[in-house]
């Protein structure tokens, strides 16, 4: 049995390919750490970034929680839909809650399921 390195390189960019493809039809990367962001419905925490665009559940652009990176400051994105989103704890600045799609909930603000049951 000879080795044949074109039959190895093909084979290494095929496995390659494979696991973009992959990783692709996974979704988005799921950044933060555990703990950040416990479930759908938790309080915001911080400052708000008012967007002037809809939240739809999708990793959005631009890079709304960008600002944390130099100011540090805790912040959400609250979307023109009264939808809102947590980003990053400081000194990270992830639109986190994009990413893992999970809205938090505005002070005074009243969520969707307290509305259907009133």
């Amino acid at each position: 049995m000879r080795f044949d390195p074109e039959k190895v390189t093909i084979g290494v960019l095929t496995a390659i390919l494979a696991i973009l493809v992959l990783q692709t039809i996974r979704g988005p990367v799921n950044h933060g750490t555990p703990g950040d962001i416990a479930q759908e419905g938790d309080p915001c925490v911080g400052e708000p970034i008012v967007v002037g665009y809809a939240y739809d559940y999708q990793m959005l652009e631009p890079h709304a929680c960008k600002i944390q990176c130099s100011d540090k400051k805790q912040r959400y994105i609250q979307y023109t839909n009264g939808l809102a989103t947590q980003c990053d704890t400081p000194p990270g600045c992830n639109d986190i809650g994009e990413d893992r799609r999970v809205t938090c909930v505005v002070a005074g603000a009243v969520s969707e399921a307290e509305n259907s049951s009133k």
